[in-house]
């Protein structure tokens, strides 16, 4: 490695270890310092999560971007007029720690279910407390909850895994999204995430950084139509759309790694 790919490294090591500090403090820093404001100008729920999902959106936008500025990485989209429709239920692959974090700064009304454990977490309990986000362990009203919001006019963001990828294991979706969009009659826009070099996968902390700068692709591919899966019992629908889905995400992961390699 020679003396500048060096001191960019050191850099990048140093900013990456900036940028988590400065999202953990804010995650506590702004919550606290907007929710008054929050209560005082919306007395009604809904418009109080629509304005909470609305400062994450512009808190995680200004973080990808400082991000960026900071030489940590950059990213590329193709598609991404899809996302500004209202009640879109958008599954992703899950490559990376921060995917959440730009699909959430892509979308300005963006609901999601996070996994319960996160309410333990001070840099996001306030964010999915106040947002109104749909914790996964609510198995009685998690489909009830998630119909609301896409009728709501949200858009309903889930990682069908239900965790990061594990590197060079088959993708395993969980079937709850499957159950939603059957359940709720709703069809599914797919968004293919591609990280390269891979970093903050299952497999990697955060300073495990690669020798060069990330890129960060997004394609946001034409709605998956579900009208296919819905004759018979919902349960055996849900089945075969989750396998459908498995297939379609694992065929155009491939392609779209194929291209960037």
């Amino acid at each position: 490695m020679t003396l500048t790919a060096r001191a960019n490294y050191l850099w990048r090591l140093f900013a990456t270890g900036l940028a988590f500090a400065v999202f953990g403090i804010s995650g506590v820093l702004i919550p606290l310092l907007a929710i008054p404001s929050l209560y005082l100008l919306h007395r009604d729920k809904l418009r109080r999560q629509i304005a909470a999902r609305r400062m994450v959106h512009m808190m995680f936008k200004c973080f990808i971007h400082m991000m960026r500025l900071l030489g940590i990485l950059s990213w590329t989209t193709e598609g991404i007029e899809r996302l500004n429709r209202k009640g879109l239920l958008v599954l992703a692959n899950h490559p990376t720690l921060i995917d959440t974090v730009f699909i959430m700064a892509f979308i300005p009304n963006a609901n999601c279910i996070v996994k319960s454990r996160l309410l333990n977490n001070p840099a996001m309990r306030s964010f999915i407390l106040q947002a109104g986000y749909i914790a996964n362990d609510q198995s009685n009203s998690l489909i009830e909850e998630a119909g609301a919001s896409l009728e709501s006019g949200s858009n309903l963001v889930i990682f069908p895994e239900g965790t990061r990828t594990t590197p060079g294991e088959d993708l395993r979706f969980q079937r709850g999204a499957a159950n939603i969009a059957i359940r709720c009659g709703t069809d599914i826009t797919p968004v293919i995430i591609n990280c390269s070099p891979p970093t903050l996968s299952k497999d990697r902390k955060w300073h495990d950084i690669p020798a060069r700068p990330v890129v960060l692709s997004f394609w946001v591919k034409e709605d998956i139509p579900i009208s296919a899966f819905l004759e018979g019992p919902a349960t055996l629908g849900a089945r075969r759309l989750n396998e459908h889905l498995e297939q379609f995400f694992t065929r155009e992961i491939r392609k779209h790694g194929h291209q960037d390699s």
